[in-house]
Parts: C-alpha cells; sequence; structure tokens
C-alpha cells in the first residue's frame, strides 16, 4: 500500500475512534485490531473512501468486547 494511502487510513481511524481509544488498547488488542482493520481494507480493495465509520467502530468493538476485552486482558 501506497505511504499516502496508509497515512490517510490512518487518520480516517484516528478521526473515527480517537486518540483516548487508541492510546488505552493493549498491546494484543493493537495487533488484533491492526488485523481486523486491514481485512477490512482488502475487503474494500484497498478503497479508503469505501470504507464506514461504522465498519471501523465495528472492528474496535470486536477487538475490545469479544477477542480481547479487558477482563480477558487482566488476567494476562
Amino acid at each position: 500500500m501506497e505511504k499516502l494511502n496508509l497515512k490517510k487510513y490512518r487518520q480516517k481511524i484516528f478521526k473515527v475512534l480517537g486518540n483516548i481509544k487508541i492510546n488505552n488498547l493493549h498491546k494484543l488488542q493493537v495487533q488484533s485490531l491492526n488485523n481486523q482493520l486491514y481485512d477490512l481494507l482488502e475487503e474494500h480493495n484497498h478503497v479508503i473512501d469505501k470504507i464506514t465509520r461504522d465498519e471501523i467502530i465495528g472492528r474496535y468493538d470486536l477487538v475490545t468486547k469479544y477477542i480481547y476485552p479487558d477482563e480477558i486482558l487482566e488476567i494476562v
């Protein structure tokens, strides 16, 4: 992926999720979210403008509520 597109995608993610949500993620959540967001990008054939706010939030919720919820991470 081109650096310009990657930067645009990161900006979109930060705009949707905000610094607080992103900076409060555990490293396992970060890895999983990165994977989820890359999969989302692939589903849209790397066309960032097709990715919706709700899709980004959905992937964030999937990671933080179901894959690696805070309760599980407290045990780790």
